[in-house]
């Protein structure tokens, strides 16, 4: 586990791990802390895990520290705020134990908000992409083989990691069955912490029109959330998660821009 000033929600999520994972199951238990200023220390300590100040801060750089110590075939990896699924560990664990080329193995998670939680149930039932570190279990010496987590994606290094997995002819499990929960209590956080994510990402931008187009399509699929789910406020919500996503896209396009412009200065300067 990586931390950084996690008290709040650490102590959920370490007792969920505890009643998920059988003690037997577990070799060590290890947290890689960015040099905390609140009380996450402790709170590690204290539910007897291994506390060890990061050498270097940053998810990939933290999560590779904890893997290089690592010595057991499988090893997992779990985000501070995270409240695992009772059933977690025998259904994640047996994908890996039933085939060699299963790399890796993960649950989903939805956010606490019931809202988001019912929106993000929606999205699951697509068949799209999903990748995630915070509640995955993987085969040790493969993903050390692989490089561990590539500290060039920063902020996409679980991303990163899925496709060096299958460049590599590995498999990598995504249980929709196994359904933990992502402590997001505000809409309005959850919002600009995405738009945030998407701003700084590390991964190609998709198209404007690509993005436009979702957005534009976003009252329709909210009406149709509000429908099947039971969500009558996903008819304004989504359509602003939306908006938030189309705003970061313009905002990085913009920077890209201004970044190449920066470049040809310098070049023709040169």
């Amino acid at each position: 586990m990586w931390t950084l000033n996690s008290e709040k929600t650490l102590p959920y999520t370490l007792t969920s791990i505890e009643k998920a994972v059988p003690k037997r199951n577990v070799n060590q238990k290890i947290i890689i802390d960015g040099h905390s200023k609140d009380g996450t220390k402790k709170i590690g300590k204290k539910f007897g895990w291994k506390v060890i100040d990061a050498e270097k801060v940053g998810l990939p750089y933290q999560a590779n520290q904890a893997l290089g110590i690592a010595t057991t075939e499988f090893c997992a990896s779990f985000e501070h705020d995270i409240i695992l699924s009772p059933n977690w560990f025998p259904a994640i664990l047996k994908h890996l134990q039933s085939d060699p080329k299963v790399a890796v193995a993960q649950g989903v998670r939805v956010p606490t908000n019931p809202i988001l939680k019912k929106m993000e149930e929606a999205s699951l039932k697509k068949d799209i992409r999903y990748t995630s570190i915070d509640n995955t279990l993987y085969r040790t010496e493969v993903i050390r083989s692989l490089g561990g987590f590539d500290v060039n994606f920063p902020l996409s290094c679980d991303r990163n990691l899925q496709d060096k997995v299958w460049e590599a002819g590995y498999n990598w499990i995504v249980d929709r069955t196994v359904v933990s929960e992502h402590i997001k209590d505000s809409i309005r956080w959850y919002a600009r912490r995405n738009y945030v994510h998407t701003v700084s990402s590390d991964y190609p931008v998709p198209s404007f029109s690509f993005v436009l187009l979702r957005f534009l399509f976003s009252p329709v699929r909210g009406f149709e959330i509000s429908l099947k789910n039971n969500c009558p406020q996903a008819v304004i919500v989504y359509p602003y998660l939306r908006f938030m996503w189309l705003k970061a896209i313009s905002k990085r396009l913009q920077n890209k821009n201004k970044q190449q412009r920066t470049l040809s200065r310098r070049e023709e300067n040169n």
